[in-house]
């Protein structure tokens, strides 16, 4: 993420802070998730700077171009089918990884191209853990790992889903409308703590549910109403961004 930001220095600053803030476990790995989401943002605004890493309601503050600006950030779920599988394969991947992670040799960034459609796929955790494991160590397709892709990590393992999508998978931007307008909802929480908010709509591509490859019927944002000063969408593959207001 850092790589792809264009302020890496910044963006490994402003995560240390984070985990150096004493939060709860569980607040400080959401804070960390909802400042990677924004790599994007940080790309096409590098001049931004964070004021306030660790507030709620909006997620941030930022100082840019003078202008001290709350920034609220929502994920965009495009399969809400798959969250709860997407679920299921995050709790193996990181037993996994806490399985892997001594052994050096192995250390590395795994992109998994897994079958997840089949049905016992999800009956024998314990079973898919070791041929996961196998399939990592003997570099070896198995019945579920259909194709292993390895870049270097210095620093234990990583495991990651394979990008894989369809040439049809839209985004309706009638889910991206029922969030702004979810948001707009408690723009007053977010405006007492800033004079001017921006709401930042992420689909995080490295997320089988929210992936897509298009959006459908996106003039249809255009002249949408909202007490936001700016609303965006960004993806965190292509780094590409999309300005609805």
């Amino acid at each position: 993420m850092a790589s792809k930001s264009g302020r890496s220095d910044n963006l490994v600053k402003w995560y240390d802070t984070i985990g150096s803030a004493n939060l709860h476990e569980r607040e400080e790995y959401q804070k960390k998730t909802e400042l990677l989401l924004l790599s994007t943002l940080f790309a096409y605004y590098p001049d931004i700077e964070i004021e306030n890493l660790t507030g709620e309601s909006p997620d941030f503050i930022i100082n840019y171009q003078g202008k001290s600006i709350g920034v609220e950030v929502s994920e965009i779920i495009n399969h809400f089918e798959l969250k709860k599988k997407e679920s299921y394969i995050n709790h193996i991947f990181r037993t996994v990884e806490a399985l892997l992670s001594d052994y050096k040799s192995l250390s590395g960034i795994y992109y998994l191209s897994i079958d997840y459609h089949q049905e016992d796929f999800y009956q024998q955790p314990e079973q898919l853990i070791k041929e996961i494991s196998s399939a990592i160590t003997n570099n070896k397709n198995t019945k579920f790992v259909k194709h292993i892709r390895r870049t270097p990590h210095h620093k234990g393992v990583l495991l990651f889903l394979e990008y894989r999508f369809s040439l049809f998978d839209e985004l309706h931007s009638e889910k991206i409308r029922q969030v702004i307008e979810k948001k707009n909802g408690k723009y007053k929480l977010y405006n007492s703590k800033a004079k001017e908010c921006w709401l930042v709509l992420v689909s995080n591509m490295y997320n089988i549910a929210s992936r897509y490859t298009y959006i459908h019927a996106k003039e249809e944002l255009k002249n949408i109403s909202s007490p936001f000063s700016r609303i965006l969408h960004i993806e965190n593959l292509h780094s590409q961004m999309m300005v609805i207001k």
